[in-house]
């Protein structure tokens, strides 16, 4: 019998005022001891981990890899499902307005910061409706081109823009990706002209990078650079301040570009109202998670940087990205649709 029906059970049988009182009090004792404390309770059920991308890219990887580490840990399954398009803006939509339980969550990109730069108006809000749990590792852009195309430098691919405006084609996972401003910014920046083609995700931007039918990508790291020590595709440059140690022989883009610096970072987050005990179990998890020195040496073989940081930081960064990319999406000359 549940708790409801003792307790009405208890005050049906109650045959003065004071038996009633005391019945009354009983119950909200046992109501209070079954209620879970601080999220000390949760998950008594599995995990659902939303990824708005498609699989194989870098969010997919990470997520995939935080997936299996929390179901060792809360043991309970955690399963990751995959709901692309719309430059992640699907995925996005569907747990904004997901119960706020903490039993759908997302891991993400940076998209999610930047697509409402290239859109008027979304379904969500991005700080509204969405409780950030933790950013879990950051990684370099490379700039990659298909073997035909005729450049093997940053700036012989800025003369060949300029040179042949909208000749060369740029592949992205979908517009408003980290992806699709990197590339508008780098254009504003130099005055090349290439025309934009989207994905549904990374794995086919790269599948038509591979065979030349799209020329150039802003890739994340991870996912491209395989493809690059094959001999598929070139790198031409990495959007970080220094020479990665790992690719020493490849340049900066800012030895070409003064300030061009971009990564890209991926984090988890929940529906707004999720329980703060829950956000905060899960934020403790991913970072317990994330500092294990096995996890950090797996991540950085797949061309990660392990950065976790707490829920309130990853808060702060979204809010100071949107403004960033706001910003650069108004320079370019983007205009929302």
């Amino acid at each position: 019998m549940d708790t409801e029906s003792i307790c009405a059970a208890a005050a049906a049988g109650a045959r003065s005022p004071l038996r009633l009182f005391a019945a009354m009090l009983a119950c909200a004792a046992l109501a209070a001891a079954s209620t879970p404390v601080h999220g000390q309770n949760f998950p008594i059920k599995p995990i659902r981990v939303i990824v708005p991308v498609t699989p194989s890219g870098g969010t997919d990887m990470l997520a995939r890899l935080i997936a299996a580490k929390l179901q060792e840990r809360l043991g309970q399954p955690v399963v990751v499902e995959n709901k692309p398009g719309a430059g992640g803006m699907i995925g996005h939509d569907y747990v904004a307005k997901s119960a706020p339980d903490g039993y759908t969550v997302m891991v993400m990109s940076n998209a999610i910061t930047m697509v409402q730069s290239v859109y008027k108006s979304l379904p969500y809000d991005v700080m509204r409706d969405f409780a950030p749990i933790g950013i879990g590792a950051t990684v370099p852009v490379v700039v990659v081109v298909a073997n035909k195309v005729p450049v093997n430098t940053i700036n012989e691919l800025v003369s060949y823009a300029k040179a042949n405006p909208d000749k060369l084609s740029y592949g992205t996972p979908g517009v408003g990706t980290p992806h699709h401003l990197a590339t508008e910014w780098f254009m504003h920046m130099t005055g090349g002209r290439m025309f934009h083609v989207p994905y549904k995700g990374a794995a086919g931007m790269l599948a038509n990078l591979l065979t030349g039918e799209v020329h150039v990508a802003f890739a994340a790291f991870p996912s491209a650079v395989p493809h690059v020590r094959a001999g598929k595709i070139r790198a031409i440059g990495i959007a970080e301040r220094e020479r990665l140690a790992q690719f020493k022989e490849l340049p900066t883009v800012k030895e070409s570009l003064p300030d061009y610096v971009v990564n890209m970072w991926f984090g988890m987050v929940a529906p707004a109202g999720t329980p703060d005990a829950v956000v905060n179990r899960l934020s403790e998890e991913q970072l317990t998670i994330l500092n294990q020195p096995e996890t950090r040496e797996r991540l950085a073989g797949m061309g990660f940087d392990s950065n976790p940081s707490s829920a309130a930081e990853m808060r702060r960064i979204m809010a100071t990205e949107i403004a960033r990319w706001g910003t650069v999406a108004k320079a370019a000359g983007i205009e929302p649709k």
